[in-house]
């Protein structure tokens, strides 16, 4: 239902010279200001509109996480769609969650063997293999994230991370750093797949509450997002797709753009 301003404010802009040039070109500059609003706080957006965004992006950022870079919103995202889930009435919406829930934890699971494959690579790369420090970290060889069931990935996770701690010194703190990130976002996505979201007596006010909170993280995602791939901006495709918050009116459909491919590693 939304239709977002571009954001882009022009005056009349025109300047001749003496001798009756054309005008000068007008300035495309946004104002500035508008970076800090939560432009999802709009109230021809509604609660499913949201929802279908929200799910639709949380699963792209999981499937396109260069570096573990996204980590800390994968599980802000997670934990906002969960208190909405818990606070909502509504069985659609409900059941939307619900069902994002598990395919947010099933992406995550298909990206992890790539993931776990570009640790094992810098232990590789740093000790060489066989080593006891491979060893160390992949007790269980490196295959074991393909195939265990859902209740052992933390403890494979883990594994790996007490493994990666006495080889730090050497190693740096960001190897470690991104098995870290893998465990925290899989314990937030598997908590929200698993948890059951039966009837619960809420507020308005605390309906209010989260969804403001989701409205809010959906910002926090965009901008974090916009940061990392500064003067990127085909990248807005791979993770946004805003037309799930519009409705257009009948012929003034706009053809999207294709994807570009994902971002590298």
């Amino acid at each position: 239902m939304a239709h977002y301003d571009a954001g882009y404010h022009y005056d009349s802009g025109i300047r001749y010279s003496d001798g009756g040039s054309a005008p000068t070109s007008r300035s495309t500059m946004i104002k500035l200001r508008r970076l800090f609003e939560v432009h999802f706080r709009d109230p021809e957006i509604s609660l499913n509109e949201l929802v279908a965004y929200a799910t639709d992006s949380h699963q792209r950022t999981i499937a396109n996480n260069p570096g573990a870079a996204f980590n800390a919103i994968i599980t802000a995202t997670t934990t906002a769609l969960a208190t909405l889930g818990n606070c909502t009435t509504d069985d659609i919406t409900r059941l939307a969650l619900r069902k994002a829930a598990k395919q947010a934890k099933d992406t995550f699971r298909d990206a992890l063997p790539g993931n776990i494959a570009k640790i094992h690579g810098r232990v590789v790369g740093q000790y060489g293999d066989p080593s006891p420090q491979v060893t160390q970290c992949f007790p269980n060889g490196r295959t074991i994230f393909n195939k265990c069931v859902d209740d052992a990935v933390d403890n494979h996770l883990q594994a790996l991370i007490n493994g990666l701690t006495p080889l730090a010194p050497v190693m740096g703190p960001e190897t470690l750093a991104d098995a870290g990130g893998l465990l925290s976002t899989w314990l937030g996505l598997y908590a929200a797949s698993e948890s059951t979201t039966g009837a619960k007596t809420t507020t308005q006010a605390e309906k209010a509450a989260a969804r403001a909170a989701l409205e809010r993280q959906l910002s926090i995602n965009a901008l974090t997002i916009a940061l990392h791939f500064l003067d990127q901006p085909e990248m807005a495709d791979v993770y946004f797709q805003q037309h799930l918050l519009e409705d257009h009116p009948a012929g003034e459909e706009e053809e999207e753009p294709p994807p570009p491919p994902p971002p590298g590693p």
